[in-house]
């Protein structure tokens, strides 16, 4: 990535949850090398700080699981113990389960809600703070970014609990920008489309336009120069997926019931 270009972040104090794989990896080694202090969270202890030491950069490691509010006191203290501000957190930590029946298992719907939604609001209640300090330094806007999924434009099988978790998501981020337009804190919503991390490697179904992770990550941080509120690719699955929003009966009962395992686009 081309720092000299001016169209990634640089200078700034950047918070990734989600750090330890996938896009939150690649955004964090694209961060690193713009001369950016980054504070790096996950689940996974030992692959945050193999992150932390082979990104070239200002790089702490701050393992926890969003979920686990029993961590937030010493997350807290532990963000009050690096900097006094965050410019920019990245809400990125995310899981994905599919309900093949469906089963309506309930254990399965709240992991899944517990890791995209509550973990979201969780990581806002932690970083808010530190995002409203920002403000005072008047050298950029602070901004929350949360990486929803385009599976919140349509329908598709057996994501009942994961698209639910992005929908939910994205109202809270959506409506976080209206009420924190007064402090000064900005918003980003990111909608990928398939994106090579473990996650989609578990995936047994087609994945047309499939995007390796330091490319999403490109994309994320060229727009989040352009201060984009929402950020969606590749271009050609979010005209398909914008279709199936103006045309909903169109896509639930034609198009959507064909995408089953094996089959796709």
């Amino acid at each position: 990535m081309k720092t000299s270009s001016g169209l990634t972040i640089s200078n700034a104090t950047v918070w990734v949850t989600g750090a330890s794989s996938g896009i939150g990896k690649a955004l964090v080694h694209q961060l690193a090398q713009a001369n950016n202090f980054i504070i790096i969270s996950g689940r996974n202890e030992a692959s945050l700080s193999a992150l932390a030491a082979s990104a070239q950069g200002n790089i702490v490691a701050l393992p926890f699981d969003v979920a686990d509010a029993s961590s937030h006191a010493m997350v807290k203290a532990r963000l009050g113990a690096l900097t006094d501000h965050i410019d920019i957190a990245i809400l990125s930590a995310g899981t994905c389960e599919y309900d093949d029946g469906p089963t309506l298992d309930e254990n399965m719907y709240k992991r899944v809600m517990d890791t995209n939604f509550f973990g979201a609001v969780n990581t806002v209640r932690l970083a808010l703070p530190f995002l409203q300090s920002a403000t005072k330094n008047k050298v950029r806007r602070p901004k929350i970014v949360a990486v929803s999924s385009m599976a919140c434009m349509a329908a598709f099988p057996r994501a009942e609990a994961y698209g639910a978790s992005k929908a939910a998501l994205e109202y809270f981020i959506q409506s976080l920008a209206v009420d924190l337009k007064s402090q000064k804190i900005d918003v980003a919503i990111v909608r990928p489309g398939f994106v090579d991390t473990p996650l989609t490697r578990k995936n047994d179904f087609d994945m047309p336009w499939l995007m390796a992770p330091e490319e999403a990550a490109n994309r994320i941080l060229r727009n989040l120069k352009k201060n984009k509120l929402f950020i969606h690719f590749p271009w050609p699955m979010a005209m398909l997926l914008g279709v199936a929003k103006l045309f909903p009966s169109l896509w639930l009962h034609y198009i959507a019931p064909k995408l089953t395992k094996k089959e796709a686009f």
